[in-house]
């Protein structure tokens, strides 16, 4: 029996510690905080920040060698694993037991992060916050897998893949990026980790301009563009 599985059957109330749990807190692209915020059931085993530089090869020199030219720096990522459990939970003074519930209803806060909110057009901007953690961004990939159940086929127990991309104001964006500006018109290619969203942000620094770059290429459904389309991005 794992150390989870033991924790989830019995808990000793006076022996546990008074942790501090992580918390995603979920915002609009203005900033104002949405709905109630998602703390975790049990803190992560690690995470994993991930930051990268982008070159691009320059002209030629006469010596046949391309100049690699920096081309700022890209967004940060934030990966790790969450643990869910809702199996029965035994006391040892044999009071205050809890049943087992449906461990789909605390997976179903996390999958609505990466769901498009009404007129944001777009998945809601989250702050995952623990100890000197504090990491603001949208979900960029979540997976989900279902681990133990109860004889009914009731899932108790669930692990969480969750991939998060940093989300910043367009000042913040300038200051990675020093050699781009949107008062011009560029071009950019889709890609399957980059869409028509991470344009507005990433040019604009407003995830809900996209509907400037959607204007300028006559798209009526941002969600049908095919990796490998160049757009435009108009100059504001």
């Amino acid at each position: 029996m794992s150390a989870l599985d033991r924790l989830s059957t019995l808990q000793f109330s006076s022996q546990i510690p008074d942790i501090k749990k992580a918390k995603i807190e979920i915002f609009d692209l203005k900033g104002n905080k949405l709905g109630e915020e998602i703390e975790v059931l049990f803190n992560p085993a690690q995470y994993t920040l991930s930051d990268s530089p982008r070159y691009s090869k320059g002209r030629r020199h006469s010596s046949g060698k391309s100049k690699m030219m920096y081309q700022g720096g890209s967004a940060s990522t934030l990966d790790m694993e969450l643990f869910l459990d809702t199996g029965p939970v035994l006391n040892a003074s044999g009071t205050g037991n809890k049943a087992a519930t449906d461990v789909y209803d605390k997976v179903k806060k996390f999958r609505e992060l990466v769901q498009v909110k009404g007129e944001m057009h777009a998945p809601p901007i989250v702050k995952f916050i623990w100890g000197s953690l504090s990491f603001r961004g949208v979900v960029t990939g979540l997976k989900s897998t279902f681990t133990k159940f109860t004889e009914s086929g009731m899932p108790i127990q669930a692990k969480l893949s969750l991939s998060l991309k940093e989300y910043s104001e367009l000042d913040a964006e300038k200051r990675r990026s020093p050699f781009e500006s949107p008062d011009r018109t560029k071009c950019r290619t889709i890609r399957e980790d980059y869409n028509i969203w991470d344009m507005a942000k990433s040019e604009y620094g407003d995830m809900a301009k996209w509907k400037v770059i959607a204007k300028a290429n006559n798209i009526s459904n941002p969600l049908e563009i095919l990796p490998g389309t160049i757009v435009k991005i108009p100059a504001l």
